[in-house]
């Protein structure tokens, strides 16, 4: 007889809540006599031998390091005990790590904007003194970015994630690695780079979102229409032509920001400035917020965030008592929608499609809906231009469509179709080779949840992760308007027939 336990198990850890979900497992907060932890959990196919060889490079380095803003690696094993609650066990690939009780640096900066420089020089020099660490550790950690960096219980930063991560003994790395929107020129060059250098140029990539918002640029190389300027040597051009896209006042990029912002990301490496320079610079010894300042600012952030996200899960279970409503209808109900062109556009057929089953929410970048799914499925692809996406491929078989972000610019010279033509044709030419790289991609896919009860799972192909939290809070806001306008409808009909 099998006994149901409350928590799943691994390493004597109750798992209590699932932290977050990637492409090789899942994170999961870890309880033991009190102390807290975070527990990699990979997936079962993970273990492979060469899938080994490669974690036991981040193990490698990330054991031996410790420094207060470096997470913490606890432990590595091949064969931790996983015992769900059913009690059945079976052995997985995991990491221990440090728990980052703060959550993501990421989520403050895309949700509640750009730091004060007083706060952002706060961040900029512990995300320094790490790196330095690093140095003189003879590593270098070759995928620096904003997702990468979290935040304890007491809003220090942490660096997390050395799966990049390399020896300095070998002076010049070639390998092709790291986030294409963080990588310095040299990486894709094939020449050889220095591993501490191209962290650097990430570093001055993560200080300029800090104080902005977005990214400085979306790769570095020629066809990028920011990042060229400074590949002509024209970096005035560079700040001018972000102050004109994000109309934004110029006393937002002060010089002294503006000048060790230039010399982070410069082209050429050995013009670049080295970590002392980043250190020293005039910019980083200005004004800085204090520690707790800098914890009273955040605990009020997360104390927001978490309420949102309360508020999020109490809406998804109460997303079953609208069934009652009655507001799953039919694709061809009348004085609705029309959806004649779509099927034609696209030659649909819906009689092949089945809807994958999915039994977990609360998940990030999801929608839970009481609709019809073929009514679902023809109004993202009729309305998807609200959202600023394009179709990229339409599944046969699976209620699922991938799109392609379009650009703001293109999308407001749409209006004239000669200026459209035209800017088509340069868009080809621009980075053919790294199209799909750059562009912001996404797919969206309709899953059987529950009860009739369908679930929007939409997931970043490719492209800038700041674009992506964009794009689904847009996707949100067009399945509101078409859900809120038929509630609206179901009430006014429940008020007519309550005075008949």
């Amino acid at each position: 007889m099998e006994i149901e336990h409350k928590y799943s198990k691994c390493d004597e850890y109750n798992l209590l809540e699932t932290l977050g979900i990637g492409k090789f497992g899942k994170v999961k907060l870890g309880e033991k006599n009190g102390e807290y932890v975070a527990i990699k959990l990979f997936k079962e196919e993970f273990g492979t031998a060469q899938n080994i060889r490669a974690l036991a490079n981040e193990v490698k380095f990330h054991q031996k390091l410790d420094h207060p803003n470096i997470i913490k690696l606890i432990k590595f094993s091949e064969n931790f005990q996983y015992r769900k609650k059913n009690g059945k066990t079976k052995p997985r690939v995991g990491e221990i790590l440090e728990w980052a009780k703060g959550g993501e640096f990421f989520e403050y900066v895309y949700q509640f904007g750009r730091l004060s420089p007083e706060v952002s020089r706060f961040y900029f020099k512990q995300l320094l003194d790490a790196m330095i660490y690093l140095k003189n550790q003879d590593v270098c950690h070759r995928d620096l970015k904003l997702e990468n960096i979290l935040l304890d219980g007491e809003f220090n930063l942490k660096v997390a994630d050395f799966g990049f991560a390399k020896g300095m003994s070998a002076a010049n790395l070639r390998t092709n690695i790291g986030t294409l929107s963080y990588q310095a020129p040299e990486i894709t060059q094939g020449n050889g780079y220095n591993g501490t250098k191209v962290d650097i140029f990430a570093a001055g990539v993560i200080l300029f979102i800090l104080n902005v918002r977005s990214p400085p640029f979306t790769l570095a190389q020629e066809g990028d229409r920011f990042y060229k300027w400074y590949l002509q040597n024209q970096q005035e051009q560079f700040w001018k032509e972000h102050l004109r896209c994000k109309g934004i006042t110029p006393e937002m990029f002060p010089q002294d920001f503006r000048h060790l912002i230039n010399g982070m990301l410069a082209p050429n490496p050995n013009d670049r400035f080295n970590l002392e320079q980043c250190l020293t610079h005039p910019w980083t010894m200005g004004k800085t917020a204090t520690f707790q300042q800098v914890k009273n600012e955040f605990q009020q952030k997360l104390n927001i965030m978490q309420t949102q996200k309360n508020a999020s899960r109490m809406q998804n279970q109460q997303s079953s008592k609208k069934i009652c409503l009655g507001l799953r209808r039919s694709i061809d109900d009348e004085n609705e929608e029309d959806f004649a062109q779509v099927i034609k556009k696209y030659n649909l057929n819906f009689d092949k499609r089945q809807l994958t089953f999915c039994s977990n929410i609360g998940l990030p970048n999801e929608i839970l809906l009481y609709q019809n799914p073929n009514f679902v499925f023809c109004y993202l692809l009729k309305y998807c231009r609200k959202f600023n996406a394009s179709v990229n491929k339409i599944y046969d078989t699976r209620y699922k469509i991938n799109f392609e972000l379009i650009n703001e610019e293109n999308q407001e010279e749409d209006q004239e179709e000669d200026q459209e033509e035209d800017q088509v044709q340069q868009n080809e030419e621009i980075l053919q080779e790294n199209k799909e790289a750059q562009n912001l991609r996404f797919s969206i896919e309709i899953m059987d949840y529950q009860n009739e009860i369908i679930k929007l799972n939409i997931k970043r192909i490719s492209g800038n992760y700041f674009e992506f939290r964009e794009i689904y809070f847009r996707i949100q806001n067009v399945i509101n308007l078409i859900y809120n306008k038929f509630l609206q409808k179901e009430i006014q009909q429940n008020e007519i027939k309550k005075q008949i």
